[in-house]
């Protein structure tokens, strides 16, 4: 369980996108400070405590010029063996919305909706994740707050 909790943080966190579909959000968002700030449901764990299932973190992360043409909103591990493609991106007006279809030992499929706002975005993931025949729903949302530029 420790695994599956590991990795919907790491994905929720790491929004990477493939460098096409990129093009799309480059000019929607601006290099700089921002906070991240997320909450995750991840329903009732059987076995858990109640209210485990709830997690909340917030997180500042410079964003540079590098990270918007590569395709990295937020944190990228780079040790992370997770297998990830988007499918289905459509765009309309601020909002966009895609798929994500992970393969692998941790299986997961996540629908997607960002709202790009002025200093910022607003992001809802709902995903269903199966680690070795455990399947796990979980919501997430998360905001990123431009706070301005990234301190040396």
């Amino acid at each position: 369980m420790k695994t599956a909790i590991a990795l919907a943080a790491a994905l929720a966190a790491t929004t990477a996108f493939a460098q096409a579909d990129m093009k799309a959000f480059a000019s929607r968002i601006k290099p700089g400070l921002y906070e991240y700030k997320m909450e995750m449901d991840m329903g009732a764990i059987p076995g858990a405590p109640k209210g485990m299932g709830k997690q909340t973190m917030s997180i500042q992360h410079c964003l540079t010029e590098k990270d918007i043409q590569d395709g990295q909103l937020g944190r990228k591990d780079p040790n992370s063996k997770v297998d990830c493609q988007m499918k289905d991106m459509k765009m309309s007006g601020n909002t966009a919305s895609y798929k994500f279809v992970c393969k692998g030992e941790m299986q997961m499929t996540s629908d997607n909706t960002i709202t790009f706002v002025p200093d910022g975005y607003h992001m809802v993931s709902k995903m269903q994740m199966n680690h070795g025949g455990q399947v796990m729903n979980m919501t997430h949302n998360s905001q990123a707050k431009y706070l301005g530029a990234c301190k040396k």
